[in-house]
């Protein structure tokens, strides 16, 4: 379960929200990973807020691909270690942006892995790809990648996040997949990831499935077999969505 907040709120409202968070889930038996993603400058704070806690991590946004440099405005793996134990790699938001490549989203993977975090990789096509029935060959290319640059272990440690970029409620496409759909994209990607590293890494890999999730829709989502959890993005925001989300998700697990 990883929350992304985007730009979505203040730093007062981001601190709020993630005592919220950490309150309402305190009566709440929680076993799978919960990870909130703050922007940057909050990212501080709300590490504080989870510090030792069992039952929230804490991720960035994004970080650049260089672990240092002359980027001016950009944010390095080195600024964050301190405070992120997981990061979002290659939103689509991300990747119209900066341009980042394939190349880039599989260079920051391998870079967060180095210094002990954990990449959580978006991956999905766009609405015309859809329209043109390109979903396959886009997954495929965007996964052969990726995991070119990936070793054995690394590929226990990483998350891919199925997010098509049209499902994705800044979008307004409307639409969201069902949820067989994601079913059939998670399945590619282990197929992907068991042809380079063999079957057992490929069920140790976490799919998860974002795009407009929401309390009433993720249940359907995570009991599809080998979609292992939810990428929210505006519902993570609201502290009782999010935490509704998780207690789906949790109730889907048992």
């Amino acid at each position: 379960m990883v929350g992304n907040w985007k730009m979505e709120l203040s730093h007062k409202a981001a601190v709020e929200c993630a005592r919220a968070i950490k309150k309402m889930l305190s009566s709440v038996e929680v076993s799978a990973d919960v990870v909130v993603c703050p922007s940057y400058p909050a990212l501080p704070e709300v590490a504080e807020i989870f510090k030792n806690s069992e039952k929230v991590g804490v991720g960035a946004q994004h970080v650049h691909w260089e672990e240092t440099g002359a980027v001016t405005g950009a944010v390095s793996v080195l600024q964050v270690s301190a405070f992120a134990q997981w990061c979002i790699v290659g939103h689509s938001e991300q990747r119209e942006l900066l341009g980042m490549s394939e190349e880039h989203v599989r260079d920051t993977a391998r870079l967060l892995l180095t210094h002990g975090i954990t990449p959580i990789v978006c991956i999905g096509e766009t609405f015309t790809e859809r329209q043109r029935e390109e979903t396959v060959s886009r997954v495929t290319q965007q996964m052969e990648v990726l995991l070119a640059g990936l070793t054995r272990p690394g590929i226990s440690k990483l998350v891919v996040a199925y997010e098509p970029i049209w499902a994705i409620s800044s979008q307004n496409m409307g639409e969201t997949p069902e949820p067989a759909a994601v079913a059939e994209v998670a399945l590619l990607i282990r197929k992907l990831t068991a042809t380079k590293f063999g079957g057992d890494a490929a069920e140790r890999l976490r799919v998860i499935y974002g795009g407009s999730v929401k309390p009433d829709n993720v249940a359907a989502y995570v009991s599809e077999p080998g979609v292992d959890g939810a990428l929210p993005g505006n519902a993570s925001t609201m502290v009782s969505q999010f935490v509704e989300i998780v207690k789906q998700v949790q109730k889907a697990a048992e």
